[in-house]
């Protein structure tokens, strides 16, 4: 019976250790979850910030990752049919005009006078000639 008795003295007490330990977890792995999101939108705005420059492997250009590139006359990129290509032939998020669109490695690319592209990640596009 004084086993008891001490029993129910002490175990609202470790309940709520418990609870406040549990609590006190959580709002850790938030924080570390919160700093680590904030350095990923970091390096992001980093690699955003990167001049754009449009290299050559042949007769593919190669687009660069997060780099911005234009389309039209004084822009890296003519206006005009690419053809899309990645070196792991996956799915290209490309974002176009502030919109983000999903293209699939081998399919057609249209810009036109003005757009303004930045790539997910490395990728090259081919310039295609329109038949008539």
């Amino acid at each position: 019976m004084l086993l008891a008795a001490e029993l129910s003295q002490w175990l609202p007490w470790v309940v709520l250790a418990i609870a406040l330990a549990s609590l006190g977890a959580l709002i850790a792995r938030f924080v570390v979850m919160y700093r680590q999101m904030k350095r990923e939108q970091s390096a992001r705005k980093a690699a955003y910030a990167q001049d754009a420059v449009l290299t050559s492997d042949g007769e593919w250009l190669v687009l660069k990752a997060f780099c911005k590139y234009g389309a039209g006359n004084g822009k890296q990129l003519k206006a005009g049919d690419y053809l899309l290509k990645t070196a792991d032939g996956a799915v290209i998020s490309l974002q176009i005009n502030g919109v983000v669109v999903d293209y699939d490695d081998g399919e057609v690319l249209t810009l036109q006078e003005g757009d303004e592209i930045r790539c997910e990640k490395d990728m090259r596009v081919k310039p295609i000639a329109k038949e008539e």
